[in-house]
């Protein structure tokens, strides 16, 4: 029996891959025990914990990353052994996870917990949501991303500022910020602009909107 061809474009395209099920779930953690704080009786206390276990993980994964880059052979049976959920690009430099948390280390500190929270969802769904669009129903370039992904960040990451920061205006400007930080993001890995970027989008959006358009 002769089997119907398949297109390139759409081999071997899992659903949802280990590697984003990975980020999704790695990167959603701080943000839901910040807003939720299960072992923290104030806000701030819970921010404390989140900027010191985020400043943890990036020490810790910084040493790594720079112990595997100078062992040669580590380096290899190390991207060999978790190529399910680490890059292939990452062989020579920082992982994602050093930038991700890196950038929740800033974003915690210098930002309320609204925006901080709001911001770090961006990346861990709306990037996840703008791979997924992309890779399955891209088919416009615009420079090295395509514009279904960049849609498909945006429809995800707007409802959830709105529902955090409850003022639709502010959910549109930060969301249309953080989908021009993903597209925008080429050679400085995503996990760091695209949190960063969306914080400070998001505090922009508040200050403009909250001073000269209440």
């Amino acid at each position: 029996m002769i089997q119907p061809k398949t297109s390139r474009a759409h081999e071997h395209k899992p659903f949802l891959s280990t590697r984003k099920v990975f980020h999704v779930i790695a990167a959603s953690v701080t943000p839901l025990y910040y807003w939720y704080h299960p072992l923290a009786a104030t806000v701030p206390q819970a921010r404390i914990q989140v900027v010191i276990g985020s400043l943890v993980g990036f020490i810790l994964f910084l040493l790594f990353d720079l112990f595997r880059m100078r062992d040669r052979d580590f380096n290899s049976k190390f991207m060999n052994t978790f190529s399910f959920i680490v890059r292939r690009g990452e062989e020579g430099r920082f992982t994602g996870a050093t930038h991700l948390c890196f950038a929740f280390v800033v974003v915690s500190w210098f930002f309320s917990r609204e925006v901080a929270v709001t911001a770090m969802l961006f990346l861990s769904l709306g990037d996840t949501s703008a791979e997924m669009a992309g890779r399955y129903f891209g088919k416009n370039k615009v420079f090295r991303r395509s514009l279904e992904g960049s849609l498909g960040f945006f429809l995800v990451t707007f409802p959830i500022a709105w529902v955090i920061l409850d003022d639709w205006r502010v959910a549109v400007l930060g969301a249309l910020a953080g989908t021009l930080v993903e597209l925008f993001s080429f050679e400085v890995d995503d996990n760091l602009t695209v949190p960063i970027g969306s914080a400070a989008a998001l505090f922009g959006a508040l200050i403009l909107m909250h001073t000269y358009f209440p």
